[in-house]
């Protein structure tokens, strides 16, 4: 039997958070056509968790302890991941209301989440050198991802999560300097 790491505890929080994000958000209907996808979602919670996934990451990117353990080459990643987020939390917030049809430029929640978890592997591959505040923040950001691919009914797994999606947003609002 092997032993568990930090490390394999986070990639099964990733693994695993899917089931309590589509116990906790709504269903949507889904058309294509023309390469576009539109989804009928909750846009305001769709925003919610992008932009706490974009916060997490600049948050991490941005403290000093974090770039002086992974380095300037993987920093510069990260912040071209945040980038590519950014631009589908501007797209989203564009449309933004309470609940609205959305139609989606083809595969931009594949591109935020594939950023996002790019950034997040880079992260991991330093956990044993990070303070623990870091790695925590990289467990929430983690969690968020399965919880935006369940909003638009992407995720068909049912797995207990370590963090609900609303956990991750919290610790992610409370920043690094909190822990």
């Amino acid at each position: 039997m092997s032993s568990l790491s930090r490390r394999s505890l986070l990639r099964a929080g990733l693994l695993a958070s899917g089931a309590g994000a589509m116990a906790s958000l709504t269903a949507c209907t889904v058309t294509s056509s023309g390469g576009d996808t539109t989804y009928s979602v909750n846009v305001t919670k769709i925003l919610s968790i992008i932009s706490s996934i974009e916060s997490g990451l600049t948050q991490m990117v941005n403290s000093t302890t974090v770039s002086s353990v992974i380095g300037t080459d993987n920093t510069a990643k990260i912040t071209a991941a945040i980038t590519k987020v950014s631009t589908v939390t501007a797209e989203v917030a564009a449309a933004a209301a309470s609940s609205v049809t959305l139609t989606v430029a083809k595969n931009w929640i594949a591109t935020a989440e594939s950023a996002a978890s790019a950034a997040i592997t880079i992260l991991q591959a330093f956990q044993s050198q990070l303070p623990t505040s870091v790695n925590t923040m990289v467990q929430a950001v983690a969690t968020l991802l399965p919880a935006l691919e369940a909003l638009i009914s992407s995720v068909s797994a049912t797995v207990k999560t370590a963090l609900s999606p609303a956990e991750a947003q919290t610790i992610i609002a409370r920043g690094l300097q909190a822990s």
